[in-house]
């Protein structure tokens, strides 16, 4: 169904931050944990890459908890992933290399939406 470009509620300029700091951190950290899961990055290059962008996600002004949509939900799905593994687990377990590889192909518009557990803004 289309939706009319006057039909559609305005946006805050708070969300539209928050908003493009998923649209330019996804893919990076899409293609490091791709890497870090064949093992051609390291797991504290990833870990650190995590951290970075967490830190500058607490600068930004935000008080809403749910993700603006299904793009920003699988990022935090991601994230939330790669911090709770250990190195092993995403070199050896293939379920999470699964989970991980789904994820950053739909963060790099390479692969079909995933389905993602309902899931909260950190």
């Amino acid at each position: 169904m289309l939706t009319l470009a006057y039909n559609r509620p305005a946006i805050s300029e708070q969300e539209q931050y928050l908003q493009q700091f998923v649209v330019d951190n996804a893919p990076v950290l899409a293609l490091k944990a791709i890497a870090a899961s064949h093992g051609d990055v390291t797991y504290a290059q990833l870990q650190n890459l995590v951290n970075h962008q967490l830190a500058q996600w607490w600068l930004l002004p935000h008080d809403n908890l749910l993700p603006a949509n299904h793009y920003e939900a699988s990022y935090w799905s991601l994230v939330q992933t790669v911090s709770g593994i250990s190195d092993y687990q995403l070199l050896g377990d293939r379920f999470i290399r699964h989970k991980v590889a789904s994820l950053s192909c739909y963060l790099l518009n390479i692969g079909p939406s995933p389905n993602v557990a309902a899931i909260s803004r950190p």
